[in-house]
C-alpha cells in the first residue's frame, strides 16, 4: 500500500475540517427512486423513458443538494439508482457530483464496487479522485472486502495517492446479512475480522488529524 501523498490533500483530513465547518458528522443520501419522487417532479414525465427520469433524477437530487450544501459536509449518491437507467442515468450520477463539488460537499460513491488483480485497479482509478484526477471524481468509494484483503489494496492505494477514501463494508443492516457476515471464524465472527483489517488500513493511511483514508460501512 502506498503512504500518503502530500500533494493531495488526505481525505480524513478534508473530511474533519468540513465536519468541524458545519458543527456535525451528518451524511445525507441520494437515493433518487422513481415512485418517491414529488409529484412536481414526475407530473408530464414518461416513466418509460430513461432519459426522462435520469432528469428528473437529477433535478431530484440538485434540489437536495441546495438545502443541505449549508448544513453537512457530505453527501452519498447511491449508484445503482443512476445505473438502472443506463447511459442517461449515469451522465446524471457524474452531473450531480460535479454539482455537489460546486457547492462545497465531498461526494462517496456508493457502488459497493470491487473484484480483483487489474479490474479492482480500474475500478479505483475510475471512481476515486476529485476533478481531474478521475472520470467519476469522487472523493470516496464504497467497497466489498469479501474478496479478501489483496482486492482492497487497489482502493487502498489509489485513495492515498489521490487524497480520497474508501469505506469497506464491514457489517449490514438485511436480514441475510448475518448468513456470512456472523459466520464464527477463529472465535470470532467474520464481520469482526473484516473490522480489523479496516481499523489496520486506517492506522495505515493516517492523516494530520488521526483519521484514516478507509472507514467502514456499518448498519
Amino acid at each position: 500500500m502506498s503512504s500518503v501523498h502530500d500533494d493531495n490533500p488526505h481525505f480524513g483530513d478534508r473530511l474533519a475540517a468540513s465536519v468541524i465547518r458545519c458543527g456535525n458528522p451528518v451524511l445525507v443520501g441520494l437515493d433518487p427512486r422513481w415512485e418517491s419522487l414529488p409529484e412536481g417532479l414526475r407530473s408530464g414525465v414518461n416513466a418509460a423513458n430513461p432519459s426522462a427520469v435520469a432528469t428528473a433524477y437529477q433535478q431530484f437530487c440538485q434540489g437536495v443538494i441546495d438545502v443541505v450544501a449549508p448544513l453537512v459536509a457530505i453527501v452519498k449518491p447511491q449508484a445503482a439508482f443512476f445505473e438502472q437507467l443506463g447511459p442517461p442515468g449515469m451522465q446524471a450520477l457524474s452531473d450531480v457530483i460535479a454539482y455537489a463539488h460546486q457547492l462545497g460537499l465531498l461526494v462517496i460513491v456508493d457502488g459497493k464496487r470491487n473484484d480483483i488483480g487489474s479490474t479492482a485497479v480500474a475500478y479505483a482509478q475510475a471512481y476515486l479522485g476529485p476533478g481531474v484526477n478521475s472520470v467519476w471524481g469522487g472523493d470516496a468509494l464504497t467497497v466489498s472486502p469479501y474478496l479478501g484483503d489483496d482486492s482492497l489494496e487497489p482502493f487502498v492505494t489509489t485513495a492515498c495517492e489521490r487524497g480520497t477514501g474508501v469505506f469497506v463494508v464491514v457489517k449490514t443492516s438485511n436480514p441475510g446479512g448475518g448468513f456470512f457476515q456472523d459466520l464464527v471464524c477463529e472465535g470470532r465472527p467474520v464481520y469482526e475480522h473484516v473490522a480489523e483489517l479496516v481499523q489496520c488500513l486506517a492506522l495505515q493511511s493516517k492523516g494530520k488529524t488521526n483519521y484514516g483514508s478507509v472507514g467502514a460501512v456499518v448498519g
